[in-house]
């Protein structure tokens, strides 16, 4: 474990994983290294404590080489000086931000609430595939929102997948009781997709 390092002595090089579309946007762990000394590197996991990296792993250039290899992180061409309270997340582009923590919840609340959007629309094409792709985006963006669980449970109810919709109303108890959401779920059934099936 290094010691506490000035966040502000930092620059950021990359972030502690390679994501999948289907994970996008993420807030991702940054890959530190010290400004004065480009070839220690240091880990997560971490925490943050009075603008100070706290705990953090260290590791060689070597080391971040391999890793980075074996697809175990990712790093960026060029790195940029860190600071304290940003956060960096990757958006559904691959592109990665560093904004205040403010800013990135805006922001993924902004994507999240255009995915929702984007899904509605889908599942008035019923073009379903799309719809289930867009409320992924959404849940990714903000897993606080309780509609994206509900357009995937309406998808999943169009194609005859009950198990996966008895998933999407399970997970969603911690917003909504089972009840409402199928209550939710048959809204889009009625305005999309007037679907005949049983709710759960």
């Amino acid at each position: 474990m290094a010691n506490p390092l000035r966040v502000q002595d930092l620059n950021i090089v990359g972030y502690a994983n390679v994501l999948p579309q289907t994970m996008l946007p993420s807030i991702v762990p940054p890959i530190f290294c010290l400004r004065s000394e480009p070839d220690r590197f240091f880990v997560p996991p971490y925490f943050f404590n009075n603008g100070y990296l706290c705990n953090a792993g260290e590791i060689s250039n070597f080391e971040l080489k391999a890793l980075a290899d074996d697809r175990e992180v990712t790093i960026f061409p060029e790195g940029f000086s860190a600071k304290v309270g940003y956060e960096l997340y990757v958006d559904e582009e691959f592109q990665h931000h560093y904004q205040t923590r403010e800013m990135v919840n805006a922001s993924l609340d902004e994507i999240a609430d255009r995915s929702i959007a984007e899904a509605e629309n889908a599942l008035i094409r019923k073009d379903f595939k799309e719809a289930d792709r867009l409320a992924g985006v959404a849940i990714s963006a903000n897993d606080r929102k309780v509609t994206p669980l509900v357009i995937k449970a309406a998808v999943d109810r169009a194609l005859g997948d009950a198990s996966g919709e008895r998933l999407m109303a399970s997970i969603a108890q911690r917003f909504v009781p089972i009840p409402l959401f199928n209550v939710m779920v048959d809204h889009y059934d009625k305005t999309t997709m007037a679907s005949t099936k049983k709710p759960l």
